[in-house]
């Protein structure tokens, strides 16, 4: 997500600090809380901006959402990595939670795709595998640093969207929300859930299956092949379609949509989309070493400074990026089916909420103060419904 503070006036004198952060502007409301551009301060005039994601106080009395909001907090703090979005902190305020993190000016990827889909073209491929390699760094590095232990931490981020990852205008790439992200447990090897946005999930996510790094290669995948084409891969008219199409449907290969595709990149993009994960990359690092193969070895131009003039010439505002904060409505669920039908090429509306918002799905009950326990079992019998109704009617009517 991103907003201009062109558009916006300096606000320090209408927001009270927050902790010892001096509120200079609000930059969205969410379902989940708020996002501020604050300044910090220090001894010797030290200071420097942070993005202050809010957790609302009305939540605070729901488990699941202080849980994702304190999961992206712990696993995030581990993970220091130039490609990462950095939390600083953790701190409660008043009766909620409030996450100080870095501050990044520039746009998202879906901001890029918005733009060039008007413009009826894909990103420049240079830039375009600069972004594809960073995030592969990013998610090898989550798999594989170790923690206190020397243990790899195996964490799986498990929502790698285009509103995810944000571009700086110094060219630097970043990957945010940690929010739905997990590291492998036993929770995990169960797969009791589905996290993540529908048009990005993995095979194994959409039938929770047991998840581990190449979950995120595939949603990489996505990314890369929509980002090279100037299209939407897995977007249909409704939820429950996207989910069938990532599973069952023909997955497009990109020379059938630009008729000039690099044949080398395709190879890359089919082999991440591979749903047998087996015959996947068996890392994200090795994604990312062929695709830097592929640019030297066509001369393309993937440093900084290239992705760096699209990111000013798309986005000539001054704008800070930070990562999902929640829809301005509930949790979204899978939608009713209703007859599939093609939508791509076009991100003018999309936004980052909605269908493409991350969502979690449970299909077992979870634990809730019992103010609230008669939402969660409606809730969880329709999620029950609606599994039932995508595998005895959707799949094989379209079957």
């Amino acid at each position: 997500m991103t907003v201009s503070l062109s558009r916006r006036p300096q606000t320090s004198l209408e927001y009270p600090p927050i902790g010892n952060y001096e509120i200079l502007a609000k930059l969205a409301t969410g379902g989940m809380g708020e996002v501020y551009l604050a300044k910090q301060r220090g001894p010797v005039a030290f200071s420097r901006n942070v993005v202050l994601k809010k957790l609302h106080p009305d939540h605070t009395r729901e488990p699941q959402f202080v849980a994702m909001f304190l999961n992206e907090a712990q696993i995030s703090a581990n993970l220091v990595h130039s490609n990462i979005v950095h939390v600083y902190e953790l701190f409660e305020e008043g009766s909620g939670y409030v996450l100080a993190m870095e501050y990044v000016r520039g746009g998202t990827v879906l901001r890029l795709l918005r733009a060039a889909s008007k413009a009826g073209r894909a990103l420049p491929l240079g830039p375009a595998l600069r972004i594809a390699i960073a995030v592969a760094e990013a998610l090898h590095y989550a798999y594989t640093t170790p923690d206190e232990h020397g243990v790899p931490r195996h964490v799986i981020h498990r929502d790698v969207s285009p509103s995810n990852v944000l571009i700086g205008y110094d060219g630097r790439v970043k990957l945010a929300d940690f929010g739905v992200a997990k590291a492998l447990d036993s929770e995990m090897t169960q797969g009791t859930s589905i996290k993540g946005k529908y048009g990005y999930l993995s095979p194994e996510q959409v039938r929770c299956k047991p998840l581990d790094n190449r979950s995120d290669i595939f949603s990489l995948g996505i990314l890369l092949w929509e980002m090279t084409t100037g299209q939407a891969l897995f977007r249909r008219e409704n939820d429950v379609a996207m989910m069938y199409a990532v599973v069952e449907e023909p997955i497009q290969r990109p020379s059938e949509v630009v008729p000039d595709y690099a044949p080398e990149v395709e190879a890359v993009v089919m082999k991440a989309l591979e749903r047998d994960r087996e015959a996947r990359y068996s890392t994200a690092l090795e994604l990312a070493d062929e695709l830097r193969r592929i640019a030297h070895e066509r001369g393309l131009d993937i440093e900084a400074g290239a992705l760096a003039e699209l990111v000013s010439a798309t986005i000539p505002d001054d704008q800070v990026a930070f990562g999902r904060i929640g829809t301005e409505e509930e949790t979204p669920r899978p939608s009713r089916p209703r007859a599939r039908t093609l939508l791509t090429g076009d991100w003018s509306d999309w936004s980052e909420a909605g269908s493409y918002a991350s969502v979690e799905i449970s299909p077992t009950r979870q634990p809730a103060p019992k103010a609230s326990r008669g939402p969660v079992v409606v809730t969880t019998l329709l999620m029950i419904a609606l599994t039932i109704a995508f595998w005895a009617w959707v799949v094989p009517a379209v079957t």
